[in-house]
C-alpha cells in the first residue's frame, strides 16, 4: 500500500476516524476496526521503534567541550527534554500510532489506548513535556503547505546566509552541503539530533534540507517550537506506507505523554503494563563519538576553495545517485536506508555499553473480527495484503455509517424546528 493510499484511509474527518461510540466489531483493545487493522499491519510489516538515546548535556560537554551546551540551553527546557528517561511501553506506542489523529494546525491530538479514546491539547502536551510555544515552526519553513508525508530530501533549501555558520569556509552559493562539510559544533549537533529530535532515515552522506533547517536554528540559537516539530514528525510517520518497514519515533516521549496527560488515577491494567515493560532507550556515551570520529575534538581545517561549477552532464550520464521522484520510489528508498543506516559513516557508533536496541515484534492475539477481514496468523505478504484490503472495506463501512448518522441527526433537527 502506497503512502497516498494510507493518506486516503487515515486523513479523514475526525467523526469518521473517531465515531461517537466505539465500534463493537473491534477487539476489546481497540476503538475501531480500521485502527485495529492498522495496528496489525504495523506489526506484520515488521515496523520497529526508531532508535533514540537519552542525552546528558553535562557529560556531552565534558567530552567534546563545554561550548557545545550553549546550542541547547538557549531553548527553554530542551536539555531536560533530551534527558527524559528512555523507558517506554511498546504496546502503548503501537496503539498510539495506529489510532492517533492530528488536528489541523496541530491544536490537539486524539488517540485510543486499550479501547478508550483520549484527547491531548497542544497546551497540555507542552505542560507535560515542559515546553514553550514559539512562532517559528521548522516544518513550515522547510515544507510550506506540503501535505504529509514530507520527504527528508524535499522542501525549501535554507538561505546561504542562514546556514553558512554550519559549514566550513569557504561557503557560498553552490557549495557542497554534506555532513562532511560541517563545522565541529554542527557535526556534534547533527549527531545528537539523529538520535533525539529528528530520528528519521535519510541519505547517509547527505545533509537533508530539514536537517539543515534544524541544525542552523540551533547554531544561530534561534527559538523554534519543539512540540510542533514532534507532532509534524508523528504526522509524517502515520502517513508513510507499510513498504519501508516504517519506524516509530519518540516512543519514550509518547509513553510519558500518555502517562501524565491522562486523568488520574491510572487504570490498574495500564499501570501493570507499564510496570512490566522492560523496553528502554539507553543513555548515549559521547566517548563513542570521539572514538569513531576523532576529529570532532578540534575544528577541522578549512576545505579547499571550490572551483567553477561544471555544467550538468547529459541526461543518463550523471555519476551521482538520482533522487527518487515518485512516491513508490521514495518509499523503497526510505526502506533501504532504514536497513542500512546503522552502517553509515556519520551515524552513532556502538559498543557494549550502548548497544542499538530493537524490541522484538510480538505476535498479535486473535481478533474479534478476523472472520470478517480474512485475517491470518501468518506474517506473509498475502496476509498483509488481506489486512490492507480489510482496512479499505472497514473505512468504507465507517464512512457510510457516519453519513447515516448525519442524515438521522439532520432529520431530527428538521423535525424539532418544524414544531
Amino acid at each position: 500500500m502506497s503512502a497516498r493510499e494510507i493518506q486516503q484511509l487515515r486523513f479523514v474527518p475526525f467523526p469518521t476516524w473517531f465515531p461517537a461510540a466505539r465500534d463493537p466489531r473491534a477487539s476489546a483493545r481497540f476503538y475501531t476496526v480500521v485502527q485495529e487493522d492498522i495496528h496489525e499491519a504495523l506489526v506484520r510489516s515488521q515496523s520497529q521503534f526508531r532508535e533514540h538515546r537519552v542525552i546528558d548535556l553535562e557529560i556531552l560537554g565534558n567530552v567534546v567541550g563545554a561550548d557545545i551546551r550553549q546550542y541547547f540551553t538557549y531553548l527553554h527546557r530542551l536539555p531536560e527534554l533530551l534527558a527524559l528517561p528512555g523507558t517506554y511501553c511498546e504496546q502503548w506506542v503501537r496503539e498510539f500510532y495506529a489510532s492517533v489523529w492530528v488536528s489541523p494546525y496541530h491544536s490537539y491530538i486524539h488517540y485510543a489506548l486499550a479501547g478508550t479514546d483520549y484527547r491531548v491539547t497542544t497546551q497540555r502536551a507542552r505542560e507535560v513535556l515542559g515546553l514553550r510555544a514559539y512562532s517559528t515552526r521548522i516544518h513550515q519553513l522547510c515544507y510550506g503547505n506540503v501535505e504529509p508525508p514530507r520527504r527528508p530530501h524535499c522542501g525549501e533549501i535554507p538561505p546561504v546566509d542562514f546556514v553558512a555558520p554550519c559549514f566550513r569556509p569557504p561557503f557560498g552559493e553552490g557549495s557542497s552541503r554534506t555532513v562532511g562539510d560541517l563545522t565541529r559544533p554542527a557535526r556534534i549537533l547533527d549527531f545528537v539530533l539523529r538520535k533525539t529530535l529528528l530520528p528519521r532515515t535519510g541519505y547517509r552522506d547527505r545533509f537533508t534540507r530539514i536537517q539543515q533547517w534544524l541544525v542552523a536554528h540551533l547554531i544561530s540559537q534561534t527559538e523554534f517550537d519543539l512540540w510542533d516539530l514532534i507532532v509534524s514528525e508523528i504526522e509524517d510517520t502515520i502517513s508513510e506506507s507499510f513498504r519501508g518497514r516504517c519506524q516509530l519515533p519518540y516512543a519514550h516521549w509518547i509513553t510519558l505523554l500518555i502517562l501524565r496527560a491522562r486523568p488520574l488515577p491510572q487504570p490498574a491494567h495500564l499501570q501493570r503494563e507499564l510496570t512490566e515493560s522492560d523496553t528502554v532507550f539507553p543513555h548515549y556515551d559521547p566517548r563513542q563519538m570521539l572514538r569513531a570520529h576523532h576529529d570532532l575534538r578540534a575544528t577541522p581545517p578549512p576545505r579547499a576553495p571550490r572551483g567553477p561549477v561544471p555544467p550538468p552532464s547529459p541526461r543518463g550520464t550523471r555519476s551521482i545517485a538520482a533522487v527518487p521522484e515518485t512516491e513508490e520510489q521514495q518509499d523503497i528508498a526510505i526502506g533501504a536506508f532504514t536497513d542500512a543506516e546503522a552502517e553509515g559513516e556519520f551515524d552513532f557508533a556502538s559498543d557494549s555499553s550502548d548497544d542499538d536496541y530493537q524490541p522484538p515484534v510480538s505476535d498479535l492475539p486473535p481478533r474479534a473480527h478476523d472472520h470478517e477481514a480474512g485475517g491470518s496468523s501468518s506474517a506473509s505478504d498475502p496476509a498483509l495484503l488481506a489486512i490492507l484490503e480489510s482496512m479499505r472495506a472497514d473505512q468504507h463501512h465507517a464512512t457510510e455509517e457516519q453519513a447515516r448518522r448525519d442524515r438521522d441527526q439532520a432529520a431530527i433537527n428538521a423535525a424539532v424546528q418544524a414544531r
